[in-house]
């Protein structure tokens, strides 16, 4: 949370997400405090002051490494992006009272320095933000599908689309937008290919000397039964990771890797169906709290 009220810049494009109505992408601008409106509209007109505040809320919540594309997806969305970016530096510097961490400092710094590269490569023409065929964005987008399906569909759609609306000439240097979309859809019928392997490897097991229930193995398919909604029992390990301390370290050290592949490998969900690991990792992710449960729903651990 923020320790002030934001002081606000002059936006005149501000794309957000109402949550209500459609699911978030990993870096769209959503209400999240709860005297907030979903779509951002307050008596009647758009909440500037709920904008900026939200804009910063997404900001210091973001790994550093995601700060790049962070920015790229908002200004990629608008007509005007350099006004965009003009206006959100202006909002870092109004707002240098909220950075009251190491952390948070580093991370406004690093905002600002990409801020100014995506501004002269507008300024001299190196980078279209209309650009129609950004494989990046579509990479975000196929993100958020949550079956193997969706997302093979998604890209052999964009595919599709661009080899009928071919560019006469791709920048020399480059790979062209389709081979990049072929790659990620060998890629990912590959690691669709892989996991069903391994589930035909549990479905395979031996009655014989059946291992303990946490013992990772081939021969050991069973899975504890998860009876609440999959976040819930997600976020107490969230909870575990980054908010309840022991002489100043977490109650669990273990990386996000390790943890969804424990989770997908031994628990099931209270439908009884396999876990998808992609939808652990975002219910994990510091920045992602949209995707995790709020109020009386949520399971507090006490200290």
């Amino acid at each position: 949370m923020l320790s002030s009220p934001v002081q606000i810049a002059p936006f005149k494009e501000h794309p957000i997400i109402n949550y209500t109505a459609s699911e978030p992408s990993e870096f769209d601008i959503i209400a999240f405090g709860p005297d907030h409106a979903p779509d951002f509209i307050i008596s009647g007109k758009f909440s500037l002051q709920q904008y900026c505040t939200c804009l910063l809320h997404r900001l210091f919540l973001l790994d550093k490494s995601d700060i790049k594309p962070f920015i790229q997806y908002q200004y990629e969305q608008l007509s005007e992006p350099l006004i965009w970016l003009n206006k959100f530096e202006k909002l870092i510097d109004l707002n240098r009272s909220l950075y009251t961490t190491q952390e948070r400092i580093m991370k406004m710094e690093k905002a600002l320095v990409v801020t100014e590269l995506f501004r002269q490569d507008i300024q001299t023409n190196k980078i279209s933000p209309a650009s129609r065929f950004n494989f990046d964005k579509l990479k975000l987008k196929v993100k958020n599908y949550p079956t193997i399906e969706e997302k093979l569909l998604c890209l052999a759609e964009a595919k599709t689309e661009y080899l009928q609306n071919k560019p006469a000439q791709v920048p020399p240097g480059e790979v062209p937008f389709d081979e990049k979309v072929q790659l990620e859809i060998d890629l990912l019928k590959t690691q669709s290919k892989l996991s069903k392997k391994r589930q035909q490897a549990y479905t395979d097991q031996s009655p014989k000397s059946p291992p303990g229930p946490l013992k990772k193995s081939p021969l050991s398919p069973a899975k504890f039964q998860i009876n609440s909604n999959l976040n819930v029992f997600v976020d107490i390990f969230y909870q575990l990771m980054h908010e309840k301390k022991i002489n100043g370290k977490p109650y669990l050290d273990a990386s996000p890797n390790e943890l969804c592949d424990m989770i997908a490998t031994h628990f099931k969900d209270k439908e009884g169906r396999d876990i998808s690991i992609d939808t652990i990792k975002t219910i994990l992710k510091p920045s992602r709290f949209e995707k995790r449960p709020k109020g009386n729903t949520r399971f507090d651990i006490l200290d």
